[in-house]
């Protein structure tokens, strides 16, 4: 597949939209006399969905002025330290049998790329190509300070549960780390689930926190690709996170239920505020994260279904149902109310999701034995519409959130409420 100039200043792929990654590869020319020559381990960028190539705007520059060079040069005097004796055939544009010189690309580019970087007290694992070849992070200041630096996804578990950090993911590849109350850093998690952090900024930490950063970097994918760097490179506002969707659906969902009803289907208070804050995407596929992130959105989606007046308004309204009303609490209750209340709609299977979540607490704080819980977990698969034997946390989680996001969206949708008349309309 032929490369193009790459013509904007961003990482999604003109052809699919997908996301562009650094690679390296040959590239092949033609000089105006005709000959054919090539180049081996040129940084180019490639979508990771179409697999479409781009050539980026220093990787371009870099060839350019080399081509000139070579056409300005007798052939007889051109440096022969960076010819390439052998290599595989590319059919791409022509063979190697139709190329008479093969050239370096990494000897050629460090006569253009060798910058002094900023000084680091800490050595981290880092690839200088990306500082150079991945578009918007060369600057004229600070050499080398938006170098992306990798890590694995664990090295946020300490400011997810250290007691001095916080830890906002506020969209799903983009977030900030908090000391205190006080912003630390920001990071961003690429395709890979690595998390990217810019050199420049860990730098300016403290060296403990540096050493702490090293035992998790990781050598570089090349893929930066994120709402972290849209934000930061791009200047693009990030899209909320579907956790945080999630949580604004269910507020949509409360505030019209009480515009309409003059109630309360949530019990609002500070340890509200609290429980939302822990409702974060699951980062790491383990039983703990899971649990971590389970058990706050049940306290948050089910335990806080404020049962007194919901009971209360029923009983008001529907005085046939008082004995239907004694002991039905939770889920059961607000499926009773919302039975009443809305239309268009089978509430026993939109409803389904709050009691999927219900079940997953319970397989996550392993209240039942190893079969029942295993049992359960197979059950709560199945009615989320996964594979019974799905066992990845990150695919259950994210589904569930989906799930319950596409709940709320029919309540809101399917709501009873006033006319000016005093009857009810359904929406």
């Amino acid at each position: 597949m032929k490369e193009e100039v790459l013509s904007v200043s961003g990482l999604d792929c003109e052809n699919c939209g997908g996301k562009l990654h650094l690679i390296h590869s040959d590239k092949f020319m033609k000089l105006k006399s005709g000959e054919k020559i090539a180049f081996a381990n040129v940084p180019l960028l490639m979508c990771g969905g179409c697999q479409k190539r781009y050539i980026p705007y220093q990787t371009k520059e870099i060839l350019d002025e080399f081509q000139q060079m070579l056409e300005n040069t007798e052939h007889e005097n051109q440096p022969r330290s960076i010819d390439i004796v052998e290599k595989e055939e590319d059919k791409k544009e022509f063979s190697v049998e139709e190329t008479e010189t093969w050239y370096d690309f990494e000897k050629i580019k460090n006569m253009f790329c060798n910058d002094k970087f900023i000084a680091e007290k800490v050595k981290f694992l880092y690839d200088r190509d990306d500082y150079y070849f991945i578009p918007g992070l060369v600057r004229p200041w600070k050499i080398g300070f938006l170098t992306p630096v990798f890590f694995n996804i664990e090295v946020l578990l300490k400011y997810i549960h250290h007691p001095q950090y916080g830890l906002d993911i506020g969209a799903d590849t983009f977030g900030y780390i908090y000391k205190g109350d006080e912003h630390y850093i920001s990071f961003g998690i690429n395709e890979n689930n690595k998390v990217i952090m810019w050199l420049g900024d860990i730098i300016d930490l403290n060296v403990e926190e540096q050493f702490y950063l090293r035992s998790e970097n990781v050598p570089s994918d090349h893929s930066i690709g994120s709402e972290f760097y849209e934000a930061q490179i791009e200047v693009q506002w990030a899209e909320a996170s579907a956790e945080r969707k999630l949580l604004k659906k269910r507020l949509d969902f409360n505030e019209k239920v009480r515009d309409n009803y003059n109630l309360a289907v949530a019990q609002l208070d500070t340890e509200t505020l609290r429980v939302a804050k822990n409702i974060r995407k699951l980062l790491v596929n383990t039983n703990d994260a899971f649990k971590d992130l389970i058990i706050p959105l049940n306290e948050l989606f089910v335990e806080a279904i404020n049962n007194k007046d919901i009971s209360k308004d029923l009983k008001q309204k529907y005085p046939e149902l008082k004995e239907e009303l004694k002991g039905k609490k939770g889920i059961k209750l607000l499926q009773l109310w919302l039975e009443k209340n809305t239309t268009g709609i089978d509430v026993n299977v939109e409803i389904a999701p709050l009691f999927v979540l219900y079940d997953l607490r319970l397989v996550s704080a392993h209240l039942y034995s190893d079969n029942s819980r295993e049992e359960l977990l197979e059950s709560c698969c199945t009615r989320l519409g996964l594979a019974e034997t799905e066992r990845n946390y990150i695919v259950i989680a994210n589904t569930l959130i989906d799930k319950l996001d596409e709940m709320y969206d029919k309540f809101i949708q399917c709501l009873s409420v006033m006319n000016k008349g005093g009857e009810e309309d359904g929406e």
